[in-house]
């Protein structure tokens, strides 16, 4: 008999603390409360108010990044690319360049004297950047980047639904360096959107390699890198 007790009396102890914690007083009562931390969560809900405020008086608090912050792991931990400045640029390209109307040509300027292509235009980065091509430029800029696409001249002849035609590499981009490539690639220049949200910064510089391919146009080293004025 005592063995048996001594067997039931944990079950019994388990079932008096769920009997008392489920029972309460009264309707408003909540009970007993083991967790409060999980209960009464110290953060904040997503939109509501905080007693933090912006300068401007905002006081919710889901707000954006500050200016200029870069994504936790945007920059890979890989010494290929912490150690190479070019490459190394290309990702704070992110923090650096807003694309504002007023700011854009200043940018583009700085992109071009600063940012060059880290990449090799080994065999390999070339046929990635050929098959980049014809997922997401050769719509517009054509299969030979002639800017006849086929949005722009209709694979039978005549015109496409798109009327704005894109120079032809060739005749364009010997006075373009690689830095405002990467820039014109990443945010959009003219009528062309940016890609920046489709290919990755790797990517972008096998894709501008690709291009520079078929125009016939060599990599010039870029200037040392300078400060970006804000």
């Amino acid at each position: 008999m005592k063995n048996q007790l001594i067997k039931i009396a944990p079950v019994l102890v388990a079932a008096a603390i769920v009997v008392s914690s489920c029972s309460r007083a009264g309707k408003d009562e909540t009970g007993a409360i083991y967790m409060p931390d999980m209960t009464y969560s110290n953060a904040y809900e997503t939109y509501s108010a905080s007693e933090i405020k912006t300068a401007e008086g905002n006081d919710m608090s889901a707000r954006k990044p500050v200016a200029g912050t870069i994504p936790y792991g945007y920059i890979p931990n890989d010494l290929k690319v912490k150690t190479n400045q070019a490459f190394l640029l290309g990702y704070m390209a992110k923090n650096h360049f807003t694309f504002a109307a007023d700011k854009w040509q200043q940018e583009y300027d700085y992109a071009g004297a600063n940012i060059q292509n880290p990449l090799e235009p080994t065999d390999a980065n070339l046929a990635e950047g050929k098959r980049l091509y014809e997922v997401n430029c050769k719509v517009c800029h054509g299969e030979k980047g002639e800017g006849n696409g086929q949005i722009v001249e209709l694979p039978g002849g005549g015109d496409g639904p798109y009327t704005a035609r894109p120079p032809a590499y060739a005749a364009r981009l010997k006075e373009i360096k690689d830095g405002n490539m990467f820039y014109s690639v990443s945010y959009g220049k003219g009528m062309m959107g940016g890609y920046g949200f489709q290919l990755s910064v790797n990517e972008r510089w096998q894709v501008i390699h690709y291009i520079k391919k078929m125009a016939g146009v060599t990599t010039a080293p870029a200037a040392e890198p300078t400060a970006v004025k804000k």
